[in-house]
C-alpha cells in the first residue's frame, strides 16, 4: 500500500522547490496512478486557482509529472503509472518497478542499476545513457524504446520485447537476451561480449539492413558473428558472417557505391571544391572496381555461401553433370566400344559422371576429338567444385 496520495506526491515537489533532490528513498509509491492524464487532471485543477501558471511539479516538454533528478533508491513503484512521466537523470537504483507503466517516460541518463523492471511497459521510452547495469528487465516490453549509448551490461533481458528498439552503442557486455524478440531492432556500433542471444530473435535482418544503411549492418553483423564464435553458437555465427557479406555486395552495387564510399574514396577537386565529372578517369576506376567486386560476390555468394554451404557446391556439382549428360545426349556425342551410339540418358549420365571424376568408363568414349575437349573442361570443373567442397566441408568443421 503507497505511503502517499498523488496530491500529496505533488505538494512534497511544490515544496521542494521542484523534483531536483526531491528524497523519496525506499518510500512506497506502488500503484500510484502518475500517468500524463492523471497529471493533465490535476493541472486543471491548480489553473482554476492560479490560471495561467505552471505548477512546478509538471512538465510542459513531457506532458506529465516531473520527477527529474529526484532520489528514489529502492522505491517500491510496483504496479505504479508513470506514463508520460519525466525522470531525467532520476536515481532508481534497486527499486522496484515490477510491472510499472513507463511507456514514453524520459529516462535520460538515469540510474537504474540492479533496478527490478520485470514485466514493466517500457514501450517508446527514452533510456539514452540510461544505467541499467544489472537490472532485471525480464519480459518487459522495451519496443520502440531509444536505448543509445545505455549501459545494460550484465542485464537481465529474458523475454523481453525490443522490437524495433535503437540500441546503439549500448553495452551489452555479459546481458542475457536469451528468448528475447530483437526482431528490427537497432544495433549501431553496439558492444557485444557474451551477451546471450538467439539467432532466430533477430528475425530475418537487424533494423539497419532494413533501414537500407547497408555500411552500418555490415559492421553490425559483424559484431553479432564475433559473439556468436564467444557464445559456441556456429550456426549463429555463420549466418552471420554471410549476412556480414551481403551487406558488404549490397554497399558495392554500381548504383550504390557513390553514396557510400564516393566521399572517401573519390574526394572532391580541391581548387573548385566539386564532384568529379562522370567522364573522369579516377572516377571510371571507381566504378569498374566497385562493380567487378560486386560480380564476384554474386558469384561467391551463389556458388558456395560465401563458403559456408555444402549444400550449394553439391547442387552446383549435381547442375553440371546433368547439364553435361544432356548435352552429350543432344549431340550425339558418346559412343559404346562398339562404336556403337550411346542412346540412353543413363548412359550419358555414366559419361558425364566418368568426365566428372576423371574415371571415365572402359565402355563408352567420346565419339570425337572436339568431345574429348569437353570432357577435359568438366573434369577441370569438377576437380575445383570437389577442391571447394573440401574447403567448406572442413572450414564447417573447424568451426564445430
Amino acid at each position: 500500500m503507497s505511503e502517499y496520495t498523488r496530491e500529496e506526491i505533488l505538494k512534497l515537489i511544490e515544496e521542494n522547490g521542484g523534483s531536483e533532490g526531491l528524497d523519496l528513498s525506499d518510500k512506497d509509491l506502488s500503484g500510484i496512478d502518475l500517468s500524463s492524464e492523471a497529471i493533465e487532471a490535476e493541472l486543471d485543477k491548480a489553473r482554476e486557482g492560479a490560471p495561467g501558471e505552471i505548477p512546478v511539479w509538471y512538465s510542459e516538454w513531457a506532458g506529465g509529472i516531473t520527477l527529474g533528478y529526484a532520489n528514489l533508491q529502492g522505491a517500491n513503484l510496483w504496479h505504479t503509472n508513470l506514463q508520460g512521466a519525466h525522470l531525467l537523470g532520476a536515481n532508481l537504483q534497486g527499486a522496484t518497478l515490477r510491472g510499472a507503466n513507463l511507456q514514453g517516460v524520459n529516462l535520460t541518463v538515469a540510474n537504474l542499476q540492479e533496478a527490478d523492471l520485470v514485466g514493466a511497459n517500457l514501450q517508446e521510452a527514452d533510456l539514452l545513457g540510461a544505467n541499467l547495469q544489472g537490472a532485471s528487465l525480464g519480459d518487459a516490453n522495451l519496443q520502440e524504446a531509444r536505448l543509445f549509448d545505455a549501459n545494460l551490461q550484465g542485464a537481465d533481458l529474458m523475454g523481453a520485447a525490443l522490437q524495433g528498439a535503437r540500441l546503439g552503442f549500448a553495452n551489452l557486455q555479459g546481458a542475457d537476451l536469451g528468448f528475447a524478440n530483437l526482431q528490427g531492432a537497432f544495433f549501431l556500433r553496439v558492444r557485444l561480449e557474451h551477451t546471450v542471444m538467439d539467432r532466430d530473435s533477430l528475425g530475418p535482418a537487424i533494423g539497419e539492413e532494413l533501414a537500407r544503411d547497408y555500411p552500418e549492418a555490415r559492421d553490425t553483423y559483424l559484431r553479432l558473428k564475433k559473439n556468436f564464435d564467444d557464445l559456441g553458437d556456429y550456426a549463429a555465427s555463420s549466418w552471420a558472417y554471410r549476412k556480414e557479406r551481403r551487406m558488404e555486395k549490397m554497399c558495392s552495387a554500381p548504383w550504390r557505391a557513390r553514396k557510400f564510399y564516393g566521399e572517401t574514396e573519390l574526394g572532391y577537386w580541391v581548387e573548385k571544391r566539386k564532384e568529379y565529372p562522370a567522364w573522369h578517369p579516377r572516377v571510371l576506376r571507381f566504378y569498374t572496381r566497385h562493380t567487378l567486386k560486386w560480380l564476384s560476390d554474386w558469384f561467391v555468394e551463389l556458388l558456395c555461401g560465401y563458403g559456408e554451404s555444402i549444400w550449394r557446391v553439391l547442387a552446383w556439382m549435381l547442375l553440371v553433370i546433368l547439364g553435361f549428360a544432356a548435352y552429350y545426349q543432344v549431340s550425339h556425342a558418346v559412343v559404346t566400344s562398339s562404336q556403337d551410339a550411346a542412346t540412353s540418358l543413363w548412359d550419358h549420365l555414366i559419361f558425364s559422371l566418368g568426365a566428372f571424376t576423371t574415371l571415365q568408363p572402359a565402355r563408352l568414349q567420346a565419339a570425337r576429338p572436339g568431345v574429348e575437349l569437353l570432357t577435359t573442361i568438366q573434369a577441370i570443373i569438377g576437380i575445383s567444385l570437389a577442391g571447394l567442397l573440401g574447403f567448406v566441408a572442413g572450414n564447417r568443421i573447424r568451426r564445430s
